[in-house]
């Protein structure tokens, strides 16, 4: 089955579309990252970032604030830099 034209269908067309059909096939033409997972990407290819929830102790996210204004980071920045320098840290490699 050849996928449809979504970009000449409204958001109801593409909606029934996927309601009445097997997206297998379509879903296996998307970009997918590394780890496999779909990713949604901008105009021009690059992954778009996507939101996590992270619970945290009250105390944790208090001193978290403090630092993210004080740095100018914001709280994603600095939850971003710490999960990467972890993950190296931990990576087979190292």
């Amino acid at each position: 089955m050849a996928a449809p034209d979504f970009e000449a269908m409204s958001r109801d067309e593409v909606a029934q579309w996927l309601m009445d059909n097997d997206s297998g096939a379509v879903m296996a033409t998307l970009p997918a990252g590394p780890t496999g997972r779909f990713v949604q990407v901008d105009e021009a290819g690059s992954p778009v970032p996507q939101l996590v929830t992270v619970k945290m102790p009250s105390d944790v996210v208090a001193r978290l604030d403090v630092a993210a204004q004080r740095d100018h980071e914001g709280r994603s920045g600095i939850i971003q830099q710490a999960v990467v320098e972890w993950l190296e840290r931990h990576s087979p490699a190292a």
